[in-house]
């Protein structure tokens, strides 16, 4: 039975170590890498400060409509993937928890989807922090 404890334990650390917090060019340099354009990086990168503080551990307390935001980008179970939503969309094709243990693989896939859809206007966090504001250049990030 012990054995059994240490087991579920470890295997619990394992998945909050794979969680972690991104540095601002750490996560620059890796969303232009999966082809996003430069001109855009500083509203994805506010909108990340202001929804998950970097965090792709970030789970948000329940939303009025009963709702979640998980992960980096805080995608919302009541559309976009599998969580604690009954009857949620599921728009993206994942279970919601998956993002928060991954790379970013999954996530940029369904940002894009919601991306090419609604635009920043999807994210709260954006609209109420980074829209018609003068964001700084993220060019520091890409330099030798």
């Amino acid at each position: 039975m012990k054995f059994f404890a240490f087991i579920v334990l470890g295997l619990a650390l394992l998945e909050l170590s794979s969680a972690r917090r991104y540095e601002r060019c750490e996560l620059a340099r890796e969303l232009a890498a999966y082809g996003f354009p430069h001109s855009q990086l500083p509203d994805w990168i506010c909108l990340v400060e202001n929804e998950s503080y970097f965090d792709t551990y970030a789970v948000s307390p329940k939303n009025t409509d009963g709702s979640r935001d998980w992960g980096l980008f805080q995608i919302n179970d009541r559309y976009w993937c599998r969580g604690s939503y009954p009857n949620g969309k599921n728009m993206c094709g994942f279970n919601c928890q998956t993002i928060l243990y991954t790379d970013l693989g999954y996530q940029i896939d369904c940002i894009k989807k919601i991306f090419k859809i609604h635009g920043f206007e999807a994210w709260n966090g954006w609209k109420t922090k980074c829209r018609g504001k003068n964001l700084p250049s993220l060019d520091y990030c890409f330099r030798p």
